[in-house]
């Protein structure tokens, strides 16, 4: 008998539908009404009522169902309280330093690291805002932080990363300006703007963004007023009128005074934008509190 086949159990029990009960799980129907097979032809009981189902569409309990529900639910919480404690051993006050870019949303970050204190309550985490996603990469190899929130690619072999989420490009546009009304921004309704952008070797998709623009028939080459090395000088820049800029979906820029982010609508089939964010570290020294953390993100 696995754990697993005792969570799907529950699971089914609880729910009292098989629908359900796979997707909060995650697996399909037809595997999980497998392993229920699988578990009742080990206890030899059956338990659910498979008439009621078949005739009645109904997901009922049996009289042994019932009782070993009770017995199932303690096994799991008990199994749950074990790896908490063994986490809690294997990382008694330890300290995990954290580095994430400027424009990180808040909600993301914060939630994080409330999942991060939930599974690893004595663990402290010390937060680092660094200037750009290239920062958080050079901070890991300086090893002055131990994990960061940052955007793919790489740049660098030594490292390492699991994905946690992707948006596509919006427009950063002073409040005033006449664009900064609509829902969405047309790709083609830029090609005469000034611009103000993330030095290229500091950008993660320049080469990308700069075919997109081709292929809505201009180029912005002559129109980047001002390369900078920081997402907050971006920002600030944008602010004061010196010129629009492309910034990924999910940046935060509700707390830049005097700047609104709208995004960006491409021409039917042009190839679109997509970012990564991820979590990286040192690929050599993945220790098992890292693994864990990573796992939780």
């Amino acid at each position: 008998m696995e754990l697993r086949q005792l969570r799907y159990f529950a699971e089914v029990a609880t729910a009292l539908h098989y629908g359900r009960a796979a997707e909060r799980l995650c697996v399909s129907q037809p595997a999980l009404s497998q392993q229920i097979q699988l578990l009742e032809r080990e206890l030899g009981v059956e338990l659910f009522d498979h008439q009621q189902r078949t005739r009645q569409r109904r997901v009922v309990l049996t009289e042994a169902g019932t009782v070993f529900l009770t017995d199932a639910q303690r096994l799991l919480r008990l199994s749950r309280e074990a790896i908490e404690t063994v986490r809690r051993v294997g990382a008694p006050h330890k300290t995990v330093e954290l580095g994430y870019y400027q424009l990180l949303r808040p909600d993301r970050l914060v939630g994080i690291v409330q999942r991060f204190a939930q599974h690893f309550p004595d663990v402290q985490f010390h937060l680092h805002e660094l200037p750009t996603f290239r920062a958080v990469q050079e901070a890991l190899l300086a090893e002055t932080i131990d994990l960061g929130l940052t955007l793919l690619p790489l740049l660098h072999d030594e490292l390492a990363a699991r994905p946690f989420g992707q948006g596509g490009l919006a427009v950063a546009l002073p409040a005033a300006h006449p664009l900064a009304g609509l829902a969405e921004v047309p790709l083609g309704a830029l090609a005469h703007e000034k611009w103000v952008e993330i030095s290229r070797p500091l950008h993660p998709v320049y080469d990308e963004i700069e075919h997109l623009c081709q292929q809505a028939g201009f180029s912005r080459r002559g129109a980047i007023v001002q390369e900078v090395s920081s997402l907050e000088l971006l920002s600030n820049l944008v602010s004061l009128g010196i010129g629009i800029a492309f910034v990924p979906s999910f940046f935060d820029l509700e707390r830049v005074p005097g700047v609104v982010a709208r995004p960006l609508r491409v021409p039917a089939g042009a190839a679109e934008v997509v970012l990564t964010q991820c979590v990286a570290y040192l690929a050599a020294r993945p220790g098992p509190l890292l693994q864990a953390l990573v796992a939780l993100v």
